[in-house]
């Protein structure tokens, strides 16, 4: 369980500030927040495929797919209660928000 959670702060802190933060030049938005059946993940652009996966905070992943669409949802329905990363990437950068399912 240690050495998950070392994976998973490694993971989180290889991110700069900016890549973290949820001012208004986000590539993506995430409602709502916190959510008990489905997560609605909005992209700001897409100027090409996207990659999308969510963690748990042991770091686990719970989820892997992909936007071709700027809307996308995730059933998260039969996901435990907690505090999940939301990582959105592709060849040029990389984000990761936040969210708790209720």
């Amino acid at each position: 369980m240690k050495k998950k959670l070392l994976i998973l702060l490694f993971f989180v802190s290889a991110f700069s500030f900016a890549q973290l933060s949820t001012d208004q030049n986000d590539e993506f938005t995430i409602s709502p927040n916190p959510a008990k059946t489905k997560l609605n993940i909005k992209l700001a652009s897409a100027d090409e495929d996207v990659k999308v996966e969510v963690f748990d905070v042991l770091g686990k992943r719970v989820y892997k797919g992909e936007m071709t669409q700027l809307d996308s949802s995730i059933n998260v329905s039969n996901w435990k209660s907690g505090v999940y990363l939301v990582r959105v990437f592709n060849d040029k950068t990389t984000q990761i928000k936040r969210f708790i399912k209720q």
